[in-house]
């Protein structure tokens, strides 16, 4: 993961995504492009602000926009420098005046982004609120490449074991995982595979699909583990993810619609609350 791209509407929780990101990849050489989109709804920061242009008039809401968005972008750049100066890690920083979906999946082809690192909201009762209506529509927009989420009220750990669900209903694409396996290789993670079992039995597909993925992870640390279809299934997961100390939950986005059927779970809902571990969305390859 080379090129890393992060977001920023100059929020704490953008900051904290960078901040997390630049832990995280410490010993890598990265580029890391530094993303704020802006339009005509974008609401101004310093609103009483007087700017005017060289001809002494004041100037329009995109100037003002632009201005403000390259120098919150330096200011973010100066601040990482000061709070986690690597000298392997370069920034580009990227004011551009679009839609942000729209200016991501421009920017994921002109850099060949590897990454995207978001902040979310962190603690709340809903897990639309969790992830932030940003990332949730970033997560079911962009199909390019995976996405880490990360939690505002995260402090920094080295995710050590990495929890990857699934339900082995899929085919594991070794372009898919590759992003699983490249993350648990740069933490040193081992890799813990979480299944529900809410059939008594797995069938011939699921059987082929399990035999795949551990043949795929067997160069890594790695092991298996079945939940029982307990009626609480929260205190199953909760209760996984501190047994194991889990530091990064990963799942594959198959379906177009993966994540406004996610948020309809009643599990996710009540177990986002409680969730204060990055999440790390790998989209499936067409």
């Amino acid at each position: 993961m080379k090129n890393i791209l992060i977001p920023t509407d100059f929020s704490n929780d953008a900051y904290n995504a960078l901040f997390y990101a630049s832990k995280l990849f410490k010993s890598k050489t990265c580029n890391f492009y530094l993303l704020n989109a802006y339009n005509e709804r974008t609401p101004l920061l310093s609103i009483n602000l007087e700017r005017t242009n060289d001809d002494g008039h004041r100037k329009g809401l995109l100037e003002q926009l632009k201005d403000e968005s390259c120098e919150e972008l330096k200011r973010t750049f100066h601040r990482i420098n000061l709070d986690h100066k690597c000298r392997n890690h370069t920034y580009k920083l990227i004011p551009i005046k679009m839609d942000l979906t729209e200016a991501l999946n421009k920017t994921i082809d002109e850099y060949d982004i590897d990454l995207i690192v978001m902040g979310n909201k962190g603690e709340s009762n809903s897990f639309g609120l969790f992830l932030g209506s940003t990332t949730v529509k970033t997560i079911s927009s962009i199909r390019k490449c995976p996405i880490l989420s990360v939690p505002i009220n995260a402090d920094f750990q080295m995710p050590y074991e990495i929890a990857f669900a699934t339900d082995y209903k899929r085919n594991y694409d070794a372009q898919v995982l590759d992003s699983l396996k490249e993350m648990a290789i740069n933490c040193g993670s081992a890799i813990r595979v979480a299944h529900i079992n809410e059939e008594k039995t797995l069938s011939k597909t699921q059987e082929s699909n399990l035999e795949t993925l551990k043949t795929y992870l067997a160069p890594i640390d790695h092991s298996l583990h079945w939940m029982p279809n307990y009626k609480s299934k929260t205190t199953a997961i909760r209760t996984f993810l501190d047994e194991l100390n889990i530091g990064m939950v990963a799942m594959v986005n198959y379906e177009h619609k993966f994540f406004e059927n996610l948020l309809k779970e009643p599990i996710i809902q009540k177990l986002a609350c409680k969730i204060d571990i990055p999440f790390l969305v790998i989209p499936a390859k067409a």
